[in-house]
């Protein structure tokens, strides 16, 4: 990103298409300027924080459209710049000719997340709360929202800072012996300093460990449902789904190509799965569905295993047991509703998280279902906590930074000079800067902001 943050920007700031409103927001220094030169109405004081209705003007100073302007005065605005917010009527004819106006007038169309990055280069967010914005932009469904809000109030960097303190204390503790040779540091202070560097190792290590909520919190859980010819597979899909989204007859090998639907499970995005049944076949199409549904297992988060609580376990559910065991799988005993033939193995018994009895045809225990799904997809949802780490960026910081503070720890245990851990540390401490900000790279912040909408 090459922008010039001294240029004064516009976009909209809301989707295009026709709507009862449209919101152009301009931020920079120029942004009062160009109001001024936009409408007639507004060459004296502007109230801060207080809408009022002016007319606007086009690029051939003819009246346009009566909008609702509001000034938010800098610092204390969005991007820490003066910003103006236009409220006009949503047509795109409306709309672009009210950008067609300030550009004209001197302002510069913003780039993608311009106006999150000016907040991020003026000290109203750090880059994790920025990440946060976009999370809350792009989500779809209630958790995904609460966990970007409260990502959005610096919930990671709070967690950070204990640890950011200690380190600096500690990498200051050593570097006072280096400056004073006579005060070498004695080996039960080193003994000290090493418990205190792996207390702080261990600290992120369970922020590491809440990366991989926080993925699927952020990407969706997958979810596969996998069984042999007309267990219900797909009549527990349409189930979960609420709707008769897959076709669902007596005849075996009826789903050929997966079916995949995003779906909202108490908050948590799920992405389900339909899978062909799994079993030894002759005919070339239904055995390339199977290859697929193997390969769709393979790539799951968690495994629904469905059998026919009316027929025997077989060597087929036997093959797909096999397969689905490496994951984390829930077995479903479907069609409660006919008279019970399972029998499961106790080591198939053993290996679910969870068994489940239910009736796809007739709607029994489904909720029980759901709730397993979230509660072993998810754990801290069931838990009522929150993944401080949401995506792969802050993880590979985190890593790097206890990479770090294990090699400091190996070098003090080790005896080696101070300033070899000293070193070690100042280099965890900006890894752990990356993730905040503190310490960034335009590369780094390309690469976020890109990311984001026009007008945001």
């Amino acid at each position: 990103m090459n922008a010039d943050i001294h240029e004064t920007i516009v976009a909209p700031s809301t989707p295009p298409g026709r709507s009862a409103l449209a919101v152009v927001r301009l931020s920079g220094s120029e942004a009062r300027r160009i109001l001024g030169r936009l409408s007639a109405d507004c060459d004296g004081d502007l109230e801060a924080r207080r809408p009022r209705l002016v007319t606007l003007l086009d690029v051939d100073e003819q009246p346009l459209d009566n909008a609702l302007i509001t000034y938010f005065p800098g610092p204390r605005s969005y991007t820490g710049e003066d910003v103006i917010e236009i409220s006009c009527h949503g047509s795109p004819v409306v709309t672009q000719r009210i950008l067609e106006g300030c550009l004209a007038r001197g302002a510069r169309l913003a780039e993608p997340g311009e106006f999150t990055l000016r907040a991020f280069l003026h000290g109203k967010m750090d880059l994790t709360q920025a990440e946060a914005v976009r999370d809350l932009i792009e989500s779809q469904t209630a958790f995904q929202a609460q966990v970007a809000r409260e990502q959005l109030e610096g919930k990671l960097s709070k967690k950070l800072q204990p640890a950011r303190h200690e380190l600096i204390e500690i990498a200051s503790h050593l570097e006072t012996a280096l400056e004073f040779v006579e005060d070498d540091v004695a080996p039960e202070t080193r003994v000290q300093l090493s418990k205190r560097l792996a207390t702080v190792r261990d600290q992120l290590c369970d922020l590491e460990a809440s990366y991989e909520a926080g993925r699927i919190i952020h990407d969706g859980l997958t979810v596969v449902l996998a069984g042999k010819p007309n267990s219900g597979k797909s009549s527990v899909f349409n189930r979960l789904l609420e709707s008769e989204r897959a076709i669902v007859t007596d005849v075996p090998g009826t789903t050929r190509d997966p079916l995949r639907e995003a779906i909202d499970l108490r908050g948590v995005p799920v992405l389900l799965v339909d899978t062909a049944g799994i079993r030894e076949s002759a005919e070339s199409v239904e055995r390339a569905g199977i290859a697929r549904s193997l390969e769709h297992v393979s790539e799951a988060d968690l495994i629904l295993f469905v059998v026919d609580e009316s027929r025997r376990y077989s060597d087929e559910d036997e093959f797909i047991w096999r397969n689905v065991q490496p994951k984390p799988f829930l077995m479903v005993r479907n069609k409660i509703d006919l008279p019970s033939r399972l029998v499961l193995p106790e080591q198939v018994e053993a290996d679910c998280l969870q068994m489940i009895s239910l009736s796809a045809l007739l709607g029994e225990n489904v909720d029980e279902l759901v709730e397993g799904i979230v509660k072993h997809g998810l754990p801290e949802a069931e838990k009522g906590e929150r993944a401080s780490v949401t995506n792969a960026r802050q993880k590979r910081c985190l890593e790097e930074a206890r990479s770090w503070l294990e090699r400091a720890g190996e070098a003090l245990a080790g005896g080696m000079s101070e300033e070899f851990v000293v070193h070690d540390l100042r280099k965890g401490l900006e890894s752990l800067g990356r993730i905040t900000g503190e310490t960034t790279t335009e590369d780094i912040l390309a690469g976020i902001f890109s990311s984001f909408c026009i007008g945001k």
